[in-house]
């Protein structure tokens, strides 16, 4: 799908324009063109270069997907690799890369599936084209990763409960069950912290590094992204600090039950000891044993198996092994 968006000051938006209109329209100076390709045809890509006449290899970024947000400049335009995230309803970490085109009068926008920030600057262009397509590329692409990078928090707040819940599960879960969240919740984290920190790198270096596609009064407006940013990659490094503190007390505790279950079979055994040995011995089949003709062998036996084991008992006690 293709959504153009083409603003002239003090003229009405247009929109859905031809091909022709978008070609014409990068040659007016005092107009600003937005495309976004959403999920797009191999014809519609093709506007890419009968258009734009991007280079092959930031085209080649945009079909094959690659894993790591960065940032090229191409002398005509800035190329950027970015990445949202989002969350199914069972809970599985979904990464989606948006790749952008930043012009002095036109900004392209593509990716193969939808994605919410995308959607909700669509909606405020429409609304108020002036206050987002009126002040140039540079502010459009802003809004554009500003909502992007708005989007981590719900994500954060997410993983947050979730760890709240490993924490408290810990002591009364299935270890089966347990493992398996908290392998996913670290492997997430994982992914989160692999996209976020090179994405923080790419928005730092609009910041630091002059460019003629973003202007110098506008440079402020892309800290605060940064800024966001750093915040972002901060609660994920936490994250990444907990989990496995959350797996080595879980490993501590599950050796801990593990040493007094150990421990309580111990005091069993050798409590039973005496009263095996006493049977074993007058389980014997000898013809000539003591006590064996005696009425009150049998009761004997008993009492001093019961003794000795209350004995034993009590020295265990004494040494506080139980």
């Amino acid at each position: 799908m293709l959504s153009t968006f083409l603003y002239h000051k003090g003229k009405p938006l247009e929109m859905n324009i031809s091909r022709a209109q978008m070609f014409h329209a990068l040659q007016e100076k005092e107009a600003l063109l937005w495309v976004d390709f959403e999920d797009p045809t191999e014809f519609e890509t093709d506007a890419l270069i009968e258009i734009f006449n991007f280079h092959d290899l930031a085209i080649e970024d945009c079909i094959s997907d690659i894993s790591q947000p960065k940032v090229d400049d191409y002398e005509e335009y800035l190329f950027l690799v970015t990445h949202t995230v989002s969350l199914k309803p069972e809970n599985e970490l979904v990464a989606t890369e948006l790749d952008v085109f930043l012009g002095k009068n036109f900004v392209v926008t593509f990716h193969k599936t939808p994605v919410r920030s995308i959607e909700q600057v669509r909606e405020s262009v429409q609304k108020k084209p002036e206050a987002f397509l009126g002040r140039g590329s540079d502010l459009l692409m802003h809004a554009i990763l500003d909502q992007l990078v708005d989007s981590y928090s719900p994500v954060l707040e997410q993983y947050d409960q979730r760890i709240d819940t490993l924490e408290e599960a810990m002591f009364n879960t299935h270890s089966k069950d347990f493992l398996e969240m908290v392998v996913q919740a670290k492997r997430d984290i994982f992914q989160l912290r692999r996209i976020v920190a090179p994405q923080r790198d790419t928005i730092n270096y609009l910041t630091r590094t002059p460019t003629a596609f973003i202007k110098p009064k506008h440079v402020i407006y892309f800290r605060d992204i940064y800024d966001h940013l750093f915040q972002v990659y901060g609660m994920i490094e936490s994250f990444h600090e907990m989990v496995p503190s959350i797996l080595q007390v879980y490993y501590s505790h599950s050796s801990h039950t593990l040493n007094e279950s150990i421990k309580r079979m111990t005091v069993m055994a050798t409590l039973t000891m005496p009263t095996v040995m006493i049977a074993s011995i007058y389980g014997m089949n000898f013809q000539f044993m003591p006590e064996l003709d005696w009425r009150y062998g049998y009761f004997l036996s008993l009492g001093l198996m019961a003794i000795v084991s209350l004995g034993m008992l009590v020295w265990m006690k004494f040494k506080k092994w139980i």
